[in-house]
Formats: C-alpha cells, structure tokens, sequence
C-alpha cells in the first residue's frame, strides 16, 4: 500500500473515532441530566478512577499505558466540560420558565 492508502485508511478511522466520541458524549449529556435530577455531583472520581482503569487494562498496544490514560483522561474531562455546559444552558431554561 501507498503513503496515501494508509493515510486514507486512517482518515476513515479518525471519522469513526468522532462518531464514537460524539455518540459518547451524548450519552455523558444524558448521565448529566440524570445527575442533575438526583442533586449528585457532576464529578464522580470513582468512576473515574475506573474507566481509567478499564482502558489500560483493555489495552493491547502499541499505545502504553500512559498515552492511553493521558487519551481517556481528556475524553473525561471534555465529558464533564460538556456535562456542565448542558446543565448550565437546562437550568437557564428552567430559571426563564418561573419568570
């Protein structure tokens, strides 16, 4: 294969890892809210701690165990940036409602 085959074959890949991380996120959105109703805190370090774990330890390579907490730590805190900014804009709306 070519320079450019690879690099096609890695385009694709880099579209699905966005489908993947988005639909991710829409599921973060929809713990978020759920969160939110409970009154339980956005932050859950435990789960945290876990899905960290989860991955290094499903990790086959060549990626080592850095990279791949160091990947899954942003995926995280992009989740609870967008968790936020999804609770903020809902009780904005809610707020906008009793006036």
């Amino acid at each position: 294969m070519s320079i450019e085959d690879w690099r096609a074959r890695i385009d694709e890949l880099d579209n699905e890892l966005l489908r993947l991380l988005n639909t991710r996120a829409r599921l973060a959105v929809q713990i978020g809210i759920l969160k939110r109703r409970a009154g339980l805190p956005i932050q859950d370090a435990e789960r945290e701690r876990d899905v960290l774990a989860r991955a290094c330890r499903a990790n086959a390579g060549p990626l080592d165990e850095r990279a791949v907490a160091e990947i899954f730590r942003r995926i995280i805190l992009e989740s609870r940036r967008l968790e936020v900014r999804v609770g903020e804009a809902s009780g904005a709306r809610e707020l906008e409602g009793t006036l």
